[in-house]
């Protein structure tokens, strides 16, 4: 009998030919950005020439989560039931497994992208479009990866330098390197290219009704540690906008850690088979 994991590998192998120009993509911008940087800045001098301009779309964000998207936000909270809020949170992370595969094969783990793929086929029928997280009592662990942590795996600068800092709107903090890799995930998302192709109409509804409800499951989960962050900062852009660097240069340098860990137990058990 054939195995999910060994169905989800096979795929991913097909997957990676396919998206061959992504990788190459990825290695351009991870070069470019560790070639342009004229010095490696950490967490508490983040590289914001364009501070004016992100700070006033920073002010219309908030402006935005003040009215609609914190209020949406408490009311879901406060009156979805837990066990309906898990589900779309289980649902939406299901939606994101792809991705994810599709990363982890640039990043040269194709047997943990077998088992994302494995993962997304069993929460997908038995988990009921993903409302329900099978896959993980069924000791298939979930991961999440994206484009911006695989272009900073493996750029060649410290993991705090993602190119210079952008407020996005209605997205929020990001830097050059993590739109890029925003864009790249966005291109090669097989939700969107599935809905874009039955109809531009459709992509843009269902396309917006994931979003939506994204950024509601989102607001819902970070808002009190938003609420006290925003609370006890004296500049609460500058604040996030540090919080933010620090975090995604966390998640790199740990990806950095793994990969290196993992290529040395490789050639470990490559010795040990000669």
């Amino acid at each position: 009998m054939v195995s999910l994991k060994s169905i989800g590998e096979g795929f991913l192998s097909t997957v990676a030919g396919s998206f061959r120009k992504t990788l190459l993509v990825a290695v351009a911008v991870a070069g470019l950005l560790g070639g342009c940087a004229t010095k490696d800045t950490g967490a508490t001098d983040v590289w914001d020439p364009l501070e004016t301009p992100n700070r006033f779309i920073f002010a219309i964000n908030r402006a935005v989560d003040t009215v609609a998207i914190r209020p949406v936000a408490v009311l879901y909270r406060d009156w979805a039931p837990p066990p309906a809020q898990r589900g779309v949170h289980n649902a939406l992370d299901n939606l994101g497994e792809p991705v994810t595969a599709i990363n982890e094969v640039v990043q040269g783990a194709p047997s943990r992208a077998g088992k994302t793929v494995a993962r997304f086929v069993v929460n997908s029928t038995i988990g009921v479009a993903g409302l329900f997280d099978v896959a993980t009592k069924m000791g298939l662990e979930r991961t999440k990866e994206d484009m911006g942590k695989t272009i900073g795996m493996y750029a060649g600068v410290e993991p705090e330098n993602g190119g210079f800092y952008i407020m996005l709107p209605l997205i929020g903090p990001s830097n050059a390197r993590d739109g890029v890799g925003f864009a790249i995930d966005s291109a090669v998302d097989p939700f969107s290219i599935v809905t874009l192709n039955l109809s531009s109409t459709a992509a843009l509804i269902a396309n917006g009704a994931r979003y939506g409800a994204e950024v509601i499951d989102t607001r819902t989960r970070t808002m009190f540690a938003l609420d006290d962050l925003e609370k006890n900062s004296v500049d609460y852009y500058a604040v996030l906008r540090s919080a933010y660097t620090q975090q995604r240069a966390d998640q790199i340098r740990q990806k950095r850690t793994t990969g290196a860990r993992a290529e040395l137990e490789r050639r470990d058990n490559l010795a040990l088979v000669r």
